[in-house]
């Protein structure tokens, strides 16, 4: 392959976009064990637990996609 293919200033934004997509599915993980541990009367500190990561996790979905925009934009002539 030539051109911008190879060029990984053309491909960089890929990466974080495709961290966020997993993140994004860490989310929801997490959600549904928030659901599964309130359901089953779990401790409230499990469900605190759950939920301080559900935060931190999204977080970083913010972050990568924000991330995936800046390099985004600078491919812009």
């Amino acid at each position: 392959m030539s051109g911008n293919s190879d060029d990984p200033r053309f491909t960089a934004h890929k990466m974080p976009s495709a961290m966020a997509t997993e993140t994004l599915l860490d989310i929801i993980s997490s959600a549904d064990l928030l659901q599964k541990a309130i359901l089953h009367d779990n401790p409230v500190e499990q469900q605190q637990k759950i939920i301080e990561t559900a935060k931190a996790q999204f977080e970083a979905y913010l972050d990568l996609m924000a991330e995936a925009a800046r390099l985004t934009r600078a491919l812009k002539p």
